[in-house]
């Protein structure tokens, strides 16, 4: 029978939520309930994780451009368009649209930067933009500075899986959906991303350590 509390709680949060957290058809709405718990404290443990990598990975992109390609390019863009490509050249106008909505009048590039998506900023670190950022030279030491192997072939095809594993779990994590069932697997993921901003700066791993509890938090007597 269920406790007032657990039925109170999947009254609250509807059975229709909680039927991602049944693998089984027999499968209780107290196991469903849960996991659903158990995923909402695994996400909080690494939101410190996935923020610091959005922000490190987007201004590191933003510096290697401005470095080796051109100074204030984001503003020069909207203006004229000479690095981007067709679909994040509108992502960027669109961009420029919101912040004049939210009564931004003079916009600057750091308000582009913290405005477009992390979407945004992976989609430069696709093929199609090798030739136009990557293959300059110095490009990829800036933006992964700590790679253990810069004279290894092909390195952003190393590293990008990594980054559409982070895209994919932080947009989980953000909009609230279950990810212990990771078919990757929810430690995995954490080890390759850690990994991932290891390549970005080493040290911002002993800053993380200080404040991400994953490993105490996964630890804990799991769900069945």
């Amino acid at each position: 029978m269920l406790k007032p509390l657990e039925n109170n709680l999947i009254n609250l949060f509807s059975s229709n939520r909680l039927s991602s957290y049944k693998y089984d058809i027999n499968d209780t709405d107290s196991i469903a309930l849960e996991r659903y718990l158990f995923n909402i404290e695994v996400s909080k443990s690494l939101y410190p994780l996935l923020s610091i990598l959005e922000i490190s990975l987007r201004n590191r992109i933003n510096q290697a451009i401005e470095t080796i390609i051109k100074q204030d390019w984001l503003l020069q863009e909207l203006n004229q368009q000479s690095i981007l490509l067709p679909n994040e050249h509108k992502k960027l106008l669109d961009a420029k649209q919101k912040l004049t909505n939210k009564g931004h009048k003079n916009i600057s590039k750091d308000d582009l930067i913290a405005e477009l998506s992390l979407g945004f900023w992976i989609h430069l670190c696709t093929k199609r933009y090798k030739t136009a950022l990557w293959h300059k030279q110095g490009f990829f030491r800036i933006v992964f500075a700590d790679y253990p192997n810069f004279s290894e072939f092909d390195k952003l095809s190393k590293v990008f899986p990594i980054l559409q594993l982070m895209l994919k779990l932080r947009n989980r994590v953000f909009h609230h959906e279950i990810i212990i069932n990771h078919p990757y697997g929810i430690n995995n993921c954490y080890t390759d991303l850690r990994r991932l901003l290891s390549y970005i700066s080493k040290d911002s791993l002993l800053y993380l350590d200080k404040i991400c509890d994953f490993n105490k938090v996964i630890t804990k007597q799991k769900p069945q």
